[in-house]
């Protein structure tokens, strides 16, 4: 049974890279080798996220205004060097799962760990979800 992290990670987490990177050079003016360092990763990779090489689910992120909303604030906290993206990734799970971004048929035969395992880590602390 495959994990659902490994759908964010194919599937979401490109597409907030796609609205992140275009985030910091539309209105933080930053070059695409500002934006590879500040995500950590490569510059070619910037280019396709501008392009739209990379990330299908771009638009319906975009046409929620609470996620949007999310990723913009995530950008400031990016930008400003408050956070780094793969430090939010359960967040970001959590906030696509809870915005109706996956259908209940996609994530039906998904696990989460989040599910599996969210009551211990929160308490231990560990996640804040």
């Amino acid at each position: 049974m495959k994990l659902f992290c490994e759908t964010i990670f194919d599937d979401t987490m490109p597409a907030v890279r796609a609205i992140i990177t275009n985030e910091m050079i539309k209105t933080y003016g930053m070059n695409q080798f500002e934006v590879a360092e500040k995500l950590g990763i490569t510059q070619p990779a910037v280019s396709q996220y501008t392009s739209g090489l990379r990330g299908k689910r771009v638009r319906q992120l975009m046409s929620n205004p609470k996620l949007l909303e999310g990723i913009k604030q995530l950008t400031v906290d990016i930008v400003s060097g408050r956070v780094k993206l793969h430090e939010k990734i359960c967040e970001i799970c959590a906030a696509t799962r809870n915005h109706n971004i996956y259908s209940e048929k996609e994530l039906n035969p998904f696990l989460c760990l989040i599910e599996m395992y969210g009551e211990k880590l929160k308490k231990e602390g560990k996640i804040n979800v």
